[in-house]
């Protein structure tokens, strides 16, 4: 179109044509004219469905701040009340941990321009010092907690925990005096969200939500409490925050928007449904408790009319003035009236069909808004069979490993690592190899523990088939599965050194070519034994 401006204003013509059209204002509401329909039907509120939907515009830090401390009593509430949020939580985080995400060691240097003798020198001095980083590790894991309660791998389940019900965990990294004893000068501890106050905010100082940022954004500490806000432990500086380094915490939590600074728990979606269904279960169960009480009335005339209390039958009081005794309700109780009157059973009516479909889809609601199965959250497996039990477990088991390596290894596991590494080389616990660089020495790859198998024979095979068609390695193949390929060799090395000393030989001796018996194969039977000869009798 051309413009052409007129008197009035600007009209258009279309191209190629001496037609010229006047321009439609845009009307504020969403639409083009008052009567075209709006290219959102929920935008604006103009549709009849939409028109009661009304919505705040929050930012990331808005929309957490003045609900986070109710958002965390509410989750915790419910864990400690309701069996399926305590299950809820229990099966996150023992997915998400285990027994453990484990470090190994990835130390080594560069052997390029090596000649080939020393590099495997280099090689074999890399090899003992991982070796003694492993060894060093895992004797320090007994000792990480700094209230002794827990090992390393235990205070990974209560970070993951924590940060599941109550939104976020921040652990100290404590660093200890040589006179400690510790074989690494270093312990942790784990704290809860509500050490930090979210509401501390002051824009002057750049302080958010309990965050101290710098110039450019980086945060640079937290303030937190000494005690837990919860704990009413009141002591002269216990409610008076103080600042603590970032480098010494570890901010456990999961964002959901860009620019969130502190977490909220994983339940909130589902709190309200579960605090629902929670009222639901109680009262339909107090319901058929009640109906089970009463079964009915019956006529029967009172035998004891001496007015003592417990004179009447089954031990009821002695009737009144209209003849009636009173028995207290029990299972299977038959009220006793008075003459004249028939017995009526108490007929209650049943939760009826749709009780159990209400509770699985309720249920289904629940674990949809914690990315977690049904079927884990329920123990019900009715409606599922192989195939799809393993699409099911295959698309959630994604979604841990994204929570292992973006939130716990990055968020908790790495800062202890570099602190650990430091403080190992600084107390000279570890002694590098020369030329090996800080950064060689603190090369780590964290492993979680291994998905149990769920055809173990078609599992063990697709992976040795992989290995075999180069599409992976028996090193990538023995991490997967939560183990060391160093160690798993060294293992064998000494089952095949014990084996080969006491001339034992087994199938599982990778030095022999040795096929495994096939069930498949025929059995060939063994000839028949001559018939023996007997005693005395001439041999032919």
């Amino acid at each position: 179109m051309v413009a052409q401006r007129t008197t009035y204003g600007a009209r258009f013509r279309v191209k190629g044509t001496a037609q010229y059209v006047e321009p439609v204002a845009m009307d504020l509401d969403g639409g083009y004219g008052r009567d075209e329909a709006p290219a959102y039907d929920v935008a604006n509120g103009q549709g009849r469905r939409s028109r009661t939907w009304r919505v705040g515009f929050y930012g990331p830090k808005t929309a957490i701040i003045y609900a986070l401390d109710e958002l965390r009593r509410k989750s915790r509430d419910q864990v400690r009340r309701n069996p399926y949020a305590g299950s809820a939580v229990n099966k996150l985080t023992s997915n998400i941990v285990g027994t453990g995400i484990t470090p190994r060691s990835m130390a080594a240097r560069p052997t390029g321009n090596l000649s080939k003798a020393e590099a495997k020198r280099v090689k074999k001095e890399d090899a003992a010092y991982r070796a003694a980083v492993q060894s060093l590790w895992l004797e320090w894991t007994d000792v990480a907690d700094s209230v002794g309660a827990h090992d390393f791998y235990g205070l990974q389940n209560l970070a993951a925990r924590g940060m599941v019900e109550g939104g976020e965990t921040f652990t100290r990294l404590r660093t200890r005096l040589p006179s400690d004893g510790l074989p690494v000068p270093l312990q942790l501890q784990v704290m809860e969200g509500e050490h930090c106050p979210h509401l501390n905010t002051d824009p002057t100082n750049r302080i958010r939500q309990g965050v101290q940022y710098d110039a450019i954004g980086k945060r640079t500490g937290f303030w937190l409490y000494r005690e837990h806000p919860g704990d009413g432990i009141i002591t002269g500086d216990s409610f008076v925050p103080v600042l603590v380094p970032a480098a010494d915490i570890c901010h456990l939590f999961r964002a959901a928007r860009p620019g969130q600074e502190r977490g909220e728990p994983w339940l909130t979606r589902a709190l309200r449904i579960l605090y629902d269904l929670d009222g639901y279960l109680d009262a339909e169960l107090m319901r058929k408790k009640n109906a089970a009480r009463l079964v009915g009335f019956i006529k029967k005339t009172l035998q004891d009319e001496s007015g003592e209390p417990g004179s009447g039958p089954f031990g009821a009081d002695a009737p009144d003035d209209d003849g009636v005794g009173t028995v207290e309700f029990e299972p299977a109780t038959l009220q006793v009236l008075a003459d004249g009157e028939d017995i009526v059973f108490s007929n209650p009516p049943d939760v009826g069909p749709n009780f159990e479909i209400f509770v699985r889809e309720a249920k289904r609601q629940v674990a949809s808004a914690l990315d977690l199965l049904y079927e884990l959250l329920s123990g019900d497996y009715s409606q599922l069979n192989d195939r799809t039990l393993r699409a099911a477990l295959n698309d959630f088991r994604r979604s841990v490993e994204g929570w292992q390596h973006h939130l716990m290894v990055f968020q908790f596991c790495r800062p202890v690592w570099n602190r650990w590494i430091d403080l190992a080389l600084l107390s000279g616990a570890l002694q590098p190899p020369p030329g090996m660089t800080r950064a060689q020495a603190a090369m780590v790859k964290w492993i979680p523990q291994a998905w149990p198998y769920i055809h173990p024979v078609q599992d063990v095979q697709g992976k040795a088939m992989e290995v075999q068609a180069g599409f992976s390695s028996r090193s990538q193949k023995v991490a997967e599965g939560g183990y060391d390929a160093e160690v798993i060799d060294a293992e064998n090395k000494a089952d095949n050194d014990r084996a080969d000393d006491l001339s034992l030989s087994y199938t599982s001796d990778g030095r022999r070519a040795t096929k495994l018996a096939d069930p498949a194969d025929p059995v060939e039977e063994p000839p028949p034994n001559p018939p023996k000869p007997k005693p005395g009798g001439d041999q032919q």
